[in-house]
């Protein structure tokens, strides 16, 4: 039996025994051929199907995301799609751990020829044995494109895609990361951040069984990271369901960060249409 710290195996050669032959050094990944770049982009074809690239809505549950949603979807060629149960976010956690994960790192950038770190590189002995030939942005646009080909569905003809999702106070200190991987991968990513007066969201039935005096500073927690990151980033635009009231000549700032015309009657319409999701959903748990 071995004892704690230490390992049993197979003893060694005898002394003036011939020595073990070097483990041979893990060959580096060739480069593609014309061939496998054509399937490298057959694997993004619905990643990269939108033309004008992607919007992504953030926000929290009764701030008024699915009239948003509606009103984006009036948009010509516009493909904004409702909640997921977060699928994204775990897609991400995914990659995420990939970029970060140093022996990880250390393999691929042996393996490029970058330094030698790791003896055991390419052989069984290894505890990462295989991890170097990761292709992490490859592997990243794949699983991506499965979620826009299976989850989003995006239709063809399609300019602008993308979905609105109310589950980020769940992991208010991923959203950053999470939102920065998505700005990496979907293309021409932008992001409407969307707020409502914290009163009138814990007021709502979604949010009954929770208690006010925790959801009010969770709300409060979730609009500075918002406007946090906004700041820092101009493809971002900060959207008060306040700014409703207004009528469609509020939004107008809305519609010129997307760059497109806004048909007053068609906005008219959607802001005058009653919605009535809330008696069938489902809020969070308290």
């Amino acid at each position: 039996m071995a004892e704690q710290g230490k390992t049993a195996g197979p003893q060694g050669p005898k002394a003036g025994g011939p020595k073990p032959a070097a483990p041979k050094p893990a060959a580096a990944r060739p480069a593609l051929t014309e061939a496998q770049k054509t399937e490298a982009q057959k694997e993004a074809a619905f990643l990269r199907r939108p033309t004008d690239g992607y919007l992504f809505v953030v926000t929290y549950g009764r701030s008024g995301s699915t009239l948003t949603q509606n009103l984006l979807n009036s948009i010509p060629g516009y493909c904004i799609r409702g909640e997921n149960a977060n699928a994204l976010y775990h897609i991400v956690k995914l990659i995420d751990a990939f970029q970060r994960e140093q022996n990880l790192q250390m393999r691929k950038d042996q393996l490029a020829g970058k330094g030698r770190f790791v003896p055991e590189l390419g052989q069984p002995s290894d505890p990462w044995y295989g991890a170097e030939l990761i292709d992490i942005d490859g592997t990243a646009r794949r699983l991506l494109n499965v979620f826009c080909r299976e989850i989003l569905q995006i239709p063809p003809e399609t300019r602008v895609a993308g979905f609105k999702e109310i589950r980020y106070l769940q992991d208010l200190n991923f959203m950053p990361r999470q939102l920065e991987i998505m700005q990496q991968f979907f293309p021409k990513a932008r992001i409407l951040f969307l707020t409502r007066d914290h009163a009138q969201v814990a007021d709502s039935s979604w949010w009954r069984g929770h208690e006010k005096d925790n959801l009010m500073p969770r709300l409060a927690r979730a609009d500075a990271a918002f406007a946090a990151y906004a700041e820092s980033h101009k493809n971002c635009f900060r959207l008060d369901y306040a700014t409703y009231a207004e009528g469609p000549e509020g939004l107008r700032p809305l519609f010129d960060f997307l760059g497109e015309p806004m048909d007053v009657e068609k906005v008219a319409a959607v802001l005058g249409q009653r919605l009535t999701h809330g008696k069938h959903m489902k809020g969070p748990k308290g």
